[in-house]
C-alpha cells in the first residue's frame, strides 16, 4: 500500500473520529435539555394540580350562593 494511500486511509479516520466525538458531545446536550424539558413538565403539571384545586374550591362556592341567599333573604323576610 502506498505511503499516500495510507495517509487518505488515516485522515477518513481522523474524520470519522470527530464526527463521533461530536455526536457524542450532542447527544449529551440533548439528553440534558429532555431533563430540564422533563423537569419543566413536571412543575407545569404541580401549577395545573393547583390551579383544579382552586376552581374545584370555587365552583363549590358558586354552587352554595343560592343556598346562601336563600339563608339571607329568609333571616332579613
Amino acid at each position: 500500500m502506498s505511503a499516500d494511500r495510507t495517509t487518505e486511509i488515516l485522515n477518513y479516520l481522523s474524520a470519522i473520529s470527530r464526527e463521533v466525538g461530536e455526536m457524542r458531545t450532542e447527544i449529551k446536550e440533548v439528553g440534558g435539555r429532555l431533563e430540564r424539558i422533563e423537569r419543566e413538565q413536571r412543575l407545569q403539571g404541580q401549577r395545573l394540580d393547583r390551579i383544579e384545586g382552586m376552581l374545584l374550591t370555587m365552583r363549590a362556592d358558586v354552587g352554595e350562593l343560592p343556598d346562601r341567599m336563600a339563608a339571607l333573604e329568609s333571616k332579613q323576610a
